[in-house]
């Protein structure tokens, strides 16, 4: 079930060599209206056209120069024809000029996302560049954009930025990509989890790959040494939209398989637990011409409108039995929730008891910490704090924590605490004897953490 990956090669273009021929009496022309259309325009219509014939003889003799040119000339006539900016692209790209073919392309698929020939060549170089691990979860924004250059559009909003390649969209977070989406057909609604799977992996395992279309969303997460290209385990998460209206989990499990006996020879396909709306089952497939023998275990579950898919996949075989019980145990653990569950506000009285709670428990805290300090523990510290500022705990600094803490007491350290809500985000900031803050808490897995470093 993991993603095809196709690896572009210009052989491809070929194919379109009797595509003009069979269109040419309809490829420029609007649908016809009852209002005439002015001679200057028609003219402009018929000049384009015979440009574009021009260009299709050129580009079945291979010259391709010259067909860029024809192109160019079609296009000044046309700027708004998807199929022109198409064909310059194709030109552009057999003439070895890929960044100009790239810029072509993404315009033909903006003017119309249905031009289908557009749209498969566009994803030949996007897979490629996907192949190459460069549309990986982490990649910098400034390394995507040396790949792929400006971006059709761009957006920027509260630390997030939007880059916009033809139907793709690139999502990054503090400048690091975060996701894709592929916009074409996918409607808005199905862009917001009614339900979404729960579970737990272990801290060896990083998200590797994020992706949304008209059908599905998909997370991948592999070890932190190897990638969603190349690994030997990876762990999916799966949300199929609508399906959970529409079929059972046993349905779904016989669609896939008959989906991977289409691809690979199945060499084992084992149920372990059966249900309608929950189903958990294993297989193994041989290897292949395109890829080694691998095993899954699989499990679906039936959502009130989408059907959700968690797995895990392995290269490393045979598997132990005891990884096997391990992970049929770590799937079976996974629990359906609601998703974007609307958070309750707080009244001003259970604030007030929060916030009296917080700085008791705060002070047990500081009193461990400042232990920690003089006994020089990074390691005790850190998960006391934030993941982004655990690296950032050094021995150096704790020397000089312990110089400035050494009469420091947990109350007057802990004077106040001050809870604040806003946009459903919850924090409380714990105040000193003398008025300024000593620190920022805020929850993270059902604890409080420290989100700035008191002692720095």
């Amino acid at each position: 079930m993991n993603r095809k990956q196709a690896v572009f090669g210009s052989a491809f273009f070929f194919c379109l060599i009797l595509f003009i021929s069979v269109t040419e009496n309809s490829v420029f022309a609007q649908d016809q209206k009852k209002e005439a259309v002015t001679l200057s325009e028609q003219e402009k219509k018929e000049k384009a056209l015979e440009h574009a014939k021009k260009g299709q003889q050129f580009l079945k003799q291979k010259y391709w120069k010259d067909a860029t040119s024809e192109f160019e000339k079609a296009i000044e006539l046309q700027p708004k024809s998807s199929v022109l900016h198409y064909l310059l692209g194709v030109s552009y790209l057999e003439n070895s000029e890929a960044s100009k073919g790239w810029v072509e392309l993404r315009k033909a698929v903006l003017l119309d996302q249905n031009n289908k020939r557009a749209a498969n060549d566009f994803m030949k170089i996007w897979n490629f560049f996907d192949s190459k691990g460069l549309l990986n979860v982490g990649t910098p924004e400034v390394e995507v954009l040396k790949l792929l250059g400006k971006p059709d559009r761009q957006r920027n909003q509260n630390g997030e930025s939007l880059l916009i390649y033809g139907f793709m969209w690139i999502k990054f977070r503090n400048a690091r990509l975060f996701a894709l989406v592929d916009i074409r057909g996918l409607a808005k609604d199905l862009t917001r989890a009614i339900s979404t799977m729960e579970f737990k992996l272990g801290p060896s395992w990083k998200e590797g790959y994020r992706m949304m279309n008209a059908t599905n969303a998909l997370t991948e997460f592999v070890t932190a040494e190897e990638t969603v290209q190349n690994y030997q385990q990876l762990f999916s998460t799966q949300r199929l939209f609508k399906l959970g209206e529409l079929i059972s989990a046993e349905e779904m499990m016989n669609r896939m398989k008959s989906n991977v006996e289409n691809t690979h020879q199945i060499e084992d396909w084992n149920v372990i637990r059966q249900g309608d709306n929950d189903i958990l089952f294993e297989w193994r497939v041989a290897k292949n011409e395109r890829a080694p023998a691998q095993y899954e275990i699989t499990r679906l579950v039936r959502g009130k409108r989408d059907m959700h898919r968690l797995a895990y996949v392995t290269r490393k075989l045979p598997l132990s039995e005891k990884t096997r019980e391990t992970w049929i145990q770590q799937l079976e653990a996974a629990k359906l929730v609601v998703a974007h569950q609307e958070k309750h506000k707080l009244t001003a009285a259970e604030k007030k008891d929060l916030a009296e709670q917080l700085r008791k428990k705060t002070r047990e805290i500081i009193a461990l910490q400042l232990e920690y300090i003089k006994k020089q523990d990074v390691e005790a510290l850190k998960p006391y704090f934030t993941k982004r500022l655990r690296n950032r705990i050094t021995a150096k600094m704790l020397e000089q924590a312990a110089r400035q803490t050494e009469s420091a007491t947990p109350a007057e350290l802990v004077h106040a605490v001050q809870v604040d809500e806003a946009e459903n985000q919850i924090q409380a900031r714990i105040m000193m004897k003398n008025g300024r803050t000593l620190t920022t808490l805020i929850p993270v897995n059902g604890k409080w953490e420290a989100d700035t470093i008191w002692f720095k």
